[in-house]
């Protein structure tokens, strides 16, 4: 059984697949490949959490190809729920308030 095949598998097994910080680095083509097929055989058929700082035109970038992106968004954004998060991170906020307390 090939490397990608048993990563395939284990991604596929899941109930519910997280994805943190999606494109924070770029992906490199032969991720790209693999990362389309999960979402693509996830597609209806199980849960997928994304987070990103990215927005959605940004993400031909991420994946190096703008069609690919945009395969793997209409898969992703046709049940989803988005959620969309503005201001600072709790990081940053909490940074700042203990800077503030000294």
């Amino acid at each position: 059984m090939s490397s990608n095949h048993q990563k395939l598998k284990y991604y596929l097994s899941s109930d519910l697949l997280i994805l943190d910080e999606l494109g924070f680095r770029k992906l490199n083509e032969h991720i790209v490949d693999l990362f389309y097929e999960i979402i693509s055989k996830r597609y209806e058929k199980g849960s997928v959490i994304i987070t990103s700082n990215k927005s959605f035109d940004e993400w031909g970038n991420i994946f190096f190809d703008s069609i690919l992106a945009s395969a793997i968004l209409d898969r992703i954004v046709h049940h989803c729920h988005l959620v969309l998060i503005k201001g600072e991170s709790y990081r940053m906020k909490e940074q700042k308030e203990r800077l503030k307390s000294n």
